[in-house]
């Protein structure tokens, strides 16, 4: 492949903003940078020895903690077009404006985050519902921002397209980088479980301006947590983020959602991510409510990975966009699924 086709394929759209449907190519932080550590020989022996080891997070998280890091706020949100009500809050570094608390309304799909559209939705919704005899279904909210795949988890527990555009054919998807493959298993580094067979994977991609708190997708308990050590590799694309999946640092919960079953939630940590930081750690198990803060990521990129059981019904135009080779765009709490009743 040619030098020219391979910046063509970098610059082509990759994201779907699921609000307006308008295919987007977001500019990544240090986007150059992350491309020679990972395409490079002298990058890639640099990622090695220095740039993916907790120590070099640790210190980058120093300086990014210090008062003297606010000067770079206003140029971040400059450079991706977030808010300006944001330089009219006094944070005190930019690892502060980074990990900011933010309010969180669960909504119906593609509707933007405000206190309108979280109250109003639910009683149309409702009746919605009852007119189509689907009374009982619970909603299902998307824990994180970001850029979400969605895949099927078959009866033997592999990963696979879910056949939308194949005749309803499923084809096994082979989570290959340079040879290696990579499964459930090395995700979790277990077998997958029973619970999970006929179900389906979710990774939300979170990049550097992405909100980077999360929430608890539904109401119900939360049972166990492992935590996994490992490197802090870049989860992004050019660094082939499915290999961050079994290699990186991670936290795995157990939830059981009210009327949905079991699901495994987990938490991966990334290139410049000091911490993964949960709340109510040591108070297991817990109750907790739809759209609670389950935690938040230290400054850098990370992802959410979810592994649902087949009573969890995901959005079939997620699963669409996936096969198109597309990422879909979307915003903590908006609705993403459903519980079967």
């Amino acid at each position: 492949m040619g030098k020219e086709q391979k910046q063509k394929e970098q610059n082509a759209p990759s994201i779907i903003e699921r609000k307006t449907g308008r295919l987007i190519q977001e500019e990544e932080y240090g986007q150059r940078a992350i491309y020679f550590l990972y395409h490079h020989f002298l990058g890639r022996v640099l990622l090695k020895m220095i740039f993916a080891r907790p120590y070099f997070s640790f210190l980058r998280g120093l300086y990014y903690n210090s008062f003297l890091s606010k000067k770079d706020i206003a140029p971040f949100v400059e450079k991706y077009g977030l808010s300006k009500e944001l330089l009219k809050k006094n944070y005190q570094s930019f690892g502060a404006f980074f990990s900011r608390k933010e309010a969180v309304y669960l909504r119906e799909a593609g509707k933007e985050n405000t206190k309108e559209n979280g109250e109003g939705w639910k009683g149309k919704i409702q009746e919605k519902r009852h007119e189509k005899g689907q009374a009982g279904k619970r909603a299902f909210y998307a824990t994180a921002s970001g850029k979400l795949l969605a895949y099927k988890i078959d009866q033997e527990g592999q990963i696979i397209f879910s056949g939308s555009e194949n005749n309803g054919e499923s084809n096994l998807l082979p989570l290959e980088i340079k040879g290696n493959y990579y499964s459930i298993e090395k995700i979790l580094k277990a077998p997958c479980p029973e619970f999970l067979k006929g179900g389906t994977l979710l990774v939300f991609r979170l990049s550097l301006p992405d909100y980077h708190r999360y929430i608890f997708p539904a109401r119900g308990r939360l049972l166990r947590t492992k935590k996994i050590k490992g490197r802090l590799d870049s989860v992004r694309k050019e660094a082939a983020h499915f290999k961050a999946f079994s290699e990186n640092k991670r936290e795995i919960s157990l939830l059981e959602l009210e009327g949905m079953g079991k699901i495994l939630h987990v938490e991966v940590g990334a290139m410049l991510v000091g911490h993964i930081h949960n709340h109510r750690a040591n108070q297991l198990p817990f109750r907790f409510q739809a759209g609670e803060e389950k935690g938040y990521f230290s400054l850098g990129g990370s992802t959410i990975v979810e592994l649902l059981n087949d009573k969890i019904v995901i959005d079939e135009d997620l699963f669409e966009n996936t096969n198109k080779g597309l990422e879909t765009k979307l915003e903590i709490g908006e609705r993403i699924g459903y519980g079967k009743a």
